[in-house]
């Protein structure tokens, strides 16, 4: 295993053992009053491939730093410009990677605000023009507040939409959409799902990639 790896070994008045990995590389090990050291280190021996996955996947992680003005949208640092020149608009430019708007946007619940608002109004039409091109028919979008989930699909062909990804690069987007609507074919992690989704996105790998190295970053913060 990992020599960088640390160990936290808490015995507990419970039937069962269980082991948990955390970002900064320590692994707890609660474990039943009964158990010797023996036990342990058994039993981390054992488990010391799925020890250093768990370790390995927090290692790869990366955190999108964030300068004062700037603002996270679209996987890219788009620099956010106070300007009393408009007055009910925020002007998003692409090719300069700006926002210009009356608002203070670093200001993070206003901004919160206006990304779930800009969130609706992006994923609604992507939705719309995947769903058609695709001939993948949905019900009803809902942009939700997940915690742990960028999307979900019901048995009713409902489709929910984790409203940070618009924070994610433009084919991530597209990923979690045309993920979701896979699933109004088939609901389950199947096989038969998997050659669905990579058949209408070839570039699922690359952006599954994207989240589990950044998906942490999509957390609205304070800036440096």
């Amino acid at each position: 295993m990992e020599n960088d790896l640390k160990y936290n070994i808490i015995r507990r008045d419970v039937k069962n053992v269980r082991l948990r990995v955390t970002e900064d590389g320590t692994v707890y090990v609660y474990a039943p009053l009964s158990f010797t050291d023996d036990d342990i280190n058994s039993l981390l021996e054992k488990k010391s491939r799925w020890i250093d996955s768990k370790y390995n996947y927090f290692k790869n992680k990366k955190t999108i730093l964030l300068n004062r003005n700037e603002i996270l949208l679209f996987g890219n640092r788009y620099t956010y410009y106070y300007s009393t020149k408009y007055e009910n608009k925020i002007i998003i430019n692409n090719e300069s990677k700006t926002v210009q708007a009356k608002r203070d946007l670093l200001d993070i619940r206003v901004q919160e605000k206006w990304l779930k608002s800009f969130s609706k109004k992006y994923i609604t039409e992507r939705l719309e023009q995947l769903s058609e091109s695709l001939m993948l028919p949905y019900n009803k979008l809902y942009i939700r507040s997940q915690k742990k989930k960028w999307g979900n699909c019901s048995k009713e062909k409902n489709i929910s939409i984790n409203w940070r990804i618009i924070k994610a690069p433009t084919f991530v987007i597209d990923y979690i959409i045309v993920h979701e609507l896979c699933h109004t074919i088939v609901m389950k992690h199947t096989a038969k799902f998997k050659t669905l989704l990579r058949s209408h996105f070839p570039d699922c790998d690359q952006a599954q990639d994207w989240l589990d190295k950044y998906g942490n970053s999509l957390e609205l913060k304070e800036a440096l």
